[in-house]
């Protein structure tokens, strides 16, 4: 079974702000009061209507960081940290990568590989419970795809 999504995660009320006013967002809230905000193909193309600019870097290990979402998610990080994660798992086999955002700037990533996610999770606050890791404490697991949500 894969493991396919592009979100971006921080605390509850910092999600839900973001989203404001976005017809395409879709958050769902998780444990320890933090939510994800799903980077559907509806709500990239509504981001990169509203910041147009220069393309941005090409970034191999992040298939939506461009110009426009890093444009969004600086603005949207401003007050409140944000993480940028994707997954691109199936048959056990894949990869995910995450970028950290505070105070408007990028201060860890873009990075790929294994922990990435939980690292850019525990930056963000969330705490670990016995036996998990930040991603299962969460219940990302649960979220294998981004639609229908």
């Amino acid at each position: 079974m894969g493991h396919h999504i592009r979100a971006v995660a921080g605390e509850r009320e910092a999600v839900l702000a973001l989203s404001r006013g976005w017809v395409e967002a879709q958050v769902v809230e998780l444990p320890q009061d933090f939510a994800l905000l799903f980077l559907t193909d509806g709500l990239w193309e509504q981001i990169e209507e509203a910041f147009p600019g220069p393309e941005g870097p090409d970034c191999p290990v992040l298939v939506a960081w461009d110009g426009a979402v890093s444009r969004f998610l600086r603005e949207g990080s401003r007050d409140h940290p944000l993480g940028y994660i994707e997954t691109d798992y199936f048959g056990g086999h894949g990869t995910q990568a995450a970028v950290l955002l505070e105070g408007g700037e990028v201060v860890l990533g873009p990075v790929e590989g294994e922990g990435t996610i939980n690292r850019v999770l525990r930056a963000l606050g969330v705490v670990s419970q016995a036996g998990k890791d930040e991603f299962d404490t969460l219940g990302l697991g649960s979220y294998r795809h981004m639609e229908p949500f």
